[in-house]
């Protein structure tokens, strides 16, 4: 009886770290195969005869889908299983990052980027509830600590894989290379990616008597979800902390190459750095409210926001790219450390069968972030000035301290108001933490 346990153990920590290492590369494809557009989108500025505003644009109909498909990608997981909905996510990414090679103008680019976001947006909460499904309570922060520091990984890694490739194959063959990398995720996914953890091997792994593994949820169940105002001030939260994060993302490489005149190679590499930073200060910051922090995220984000307020400002200021860099690294590293308090935070304390829904809706908040920061700094830096479109991003620091004083403290506080939309009289303590990740 005890080597079966041993060995029931051994597995759950195997199933556990294989589909950390399979979601970890899939997150990184996904940001390569999402980002290499900021890398392209000069030359196909100059090629289609488009200003920044309509390159902004070209950005933005992508995120308006993304945005849209988070909470009917997390029903989706919640509803008919996670395997199914990431291999489809991912396949269809993959065919639709090739498609963008192909576009003959700025409508068909919009129009293939608008599907390709459709795709990607299935993506996100099935990851956090696939990694729900394969790991323990007390192995789910560390788990979602390293699938999460790939999406900053990715943001650093993209300019770098994208800037070589557009130098020796153009734009166009740019998109066709990635696309490639797609579709090895998708055989990896198919291949490499465990069963869910069985009653048994929770059991032993945790050493006590287990709960039952992660359910799916009826329609009706995870429609309850939506009605809680709550969440949806994490959603406002996280908002908030994107218009950053993505705006940053968006344009820094074109403002690198049309107003610091730095080459392409090296507009990879400069622009790779702030997201490194970003990766380190993400895992720190989770590990910092876990030691310090637990029961009042006001304590970080709101502290958090009004220094990067100030290092965004020093950046504007900067008078050379390799001092805007260094003041973009040194927000990106401060800005980070509340990452997991506006995202992380709800998602712990949902009852993990709703980490789906749960997750599509507070990501919902950050891709409309997405939606609107490339199009907004476009439109500014047409017609004003890029100082004028990355001082829109304190804007984002603003809603993101609004979020944090308008949303619950405590566990108590959260659970409470979760209550009124869902039934869990069946559960009698704080729910598990449950994976969590980013968009």
């Amino acid at each position: 009886m005890t080597e079966g346990k041993s060995f029931r153990a051994r597995s759950a920590r195997r199933v556990a770290m294989a589909a950390v290492s399979v979601l970890f590369m899939t997150w990184l494809i996904d940001y390569i195969d999402r980002l290499v557009i900021t890398l392209a989108l000069p030359d196909i500025g100059e090629e289609f005869g488009l200003g920044t505003t309509m390159q902004g644009l070209i950005l933005t109909a992508f995120f308006v889908t993304y945005a849209a498909m988070q909470i009917p990608g997390g029903i989706l997981a919640d509803t008919r299983g996670t395997r199914p909905t990431m291999l489809l996510a991912a396949g269809g990414w993959t065919v639709f990052t090739a498609a963008s090679g192909l576009a003959i103008g700025l409508t068909t680019m919009i129009v293939i980027r608008a599907v390709f976001g459709v795709f990607q947006g299935m993506y996100p909460a099935a990851s956090i509830k696939a990694l729900s499904e394969r790991t323990t309570p007390e192995q789910r922060l560390t788990a979602n600590g390293v699938m999460s520091a790939s999406n900053p990984l990715g943001s650093a890694i993209a300019p770098i894989v994208a800037a070589p490739l557009i130098v020796a194959f153009g734009w166009r063959g740019a998109f066709w290379a990635v696309s490639v990398l797609g579709l090895l995720i998708v055989i990896v996914l198919w291949k490499g990616m465990p069963k869910p953890l069985t009653t048994e091997e929770l059991a032993a792994a945790t050493g006590r008597p287990a709960p039952e593994p992660v359910a799916q949820v009826s329609l009706r169940q995870a429609m309850g979800l939506l009605k809680s105002s709550m969440m949806w001030r994490f959603t406002l939260m996280f908002c908030g902390f994107n218009i950053i994060g993505w705006g940053l993302v968006s344009w820094v490489p074109s403002y690198l190459r049309e107003n610091k005149h730095v080459s392409l190679t090296g507009v990879g590499l400069m622009s790779g750095i702030p997201w490194v930073a970003a990766a380190i200060s993400m895992m720190a910051g989770g590990y910092l409210f876990d030691r310090f922090f637990q029961g009042n995220h006001r304590r970080v984000v709101i502290p958090v926001m009004l220094v990067t307020a100030g290092l965004l400002v020093m950046m504007v200021r900067a008078g050379s790219a390799t001092e805007f860099i260094a003041w973009e690294t040194c927000g990106t590293l401060v800005m980070y450390l509340a990452y997991m308090q506006i995202f992380g935070l709800p998602l712990r304390m949902l009852p993990a069968e709703y980490a789906g829904v749960g997750g599509g809706m507070v990501n919902f908040g950050g891709q409309l972030a997405g939606a609107v920061s490339p199009f907004v700094m476009g439109f500014l830096a047409e017609h004003f000035s890029y100082g004028a479109a990355f001082s829109f991003l304190g804007i984002g620091c603003v809603l993101a301290i609004v979020g944090a004083l308008v949303t619950p403290q405590t566990p108590e506080a959260f659970r409470a108001g979760l209550g009124r939309h869902l039934d869990l009289s069946h559960k009698t303590s704080t729910p598990d933490p449950v994976a969590v990740g980013a968009a």
